[in-house]
Parts: C-alpha cells; structure tokens; sequence
C-alpha cells in the first residue's frame, strides 16, 4: 500500500490576539471537515489541529509561524483550506 500524501505550508499567525478561542475553533472546525489527519506545529510542539483545546495549547501569538501538515487523501485541499484561512484573518466563517 502507497503512503499517504503529505503536504505542509507555513503560515503566520496575523491576528492582533494571536490564535485565541474564536479563530481556534474556526480552524478546527474546518481541519473537521476532511478525511486526512491535519497536525498544527509550533517549535517542538505537534497538536491535532481537529481539537480546538489541543490548539489552544500552542500559544500561539501574533508574529508567530506555524507548520501546517496534513496526511491522506485530501491532504493537499486541506492544508490550502487553512492557509486561506490564516491569510484572510479568520474572514472566512463563522466561530
């Protein structure tokens, strides 16, 4: 059986309060809404990006870059997801 595809892209957190509930909710929310398992990372530090309380455990704060990987299917649809969703500043959906 084939690996799974990979895909990854940094992004930076833009928004003034950094990566508080609202904004964490919203990304999880959409990580949710695909089949490949979707890892957020910051420094050392790997979360399941589908949990907004894992997510909350980075910290992460205005300024900061981030890794966003995803293995599986749709890997590649759902790393472009969120990398629209952190460049629009979280625009794009309801909390």
């Amino acid at each position: 059986m084939p690996d799974a595809p990979v895909c990854r892209a940094v992004v930076k957190v833009q928004l003034q309060d950094g990566l508080h509930l609202r904004p964490l909710t919203q990304l999880a929310r959409m990580a949710q809404g695909f089949s490949a398992t979707v890892t957020l990372h910051k420094g050392g530090q790997a979360v399941d990006a589908k949990r907004p309380l894992d997510l909350m455990t980075l910290a992460a704060a205005c300024g900061e870059e981030l890794i966003v990987e995803a293995n599986g299917a749709d890997a590649d649809a759902a790393v472009a997801a969120l990398v629209r969703l952190f460049e629009s500043d979280f625009a794009d959906g309801a909390p």
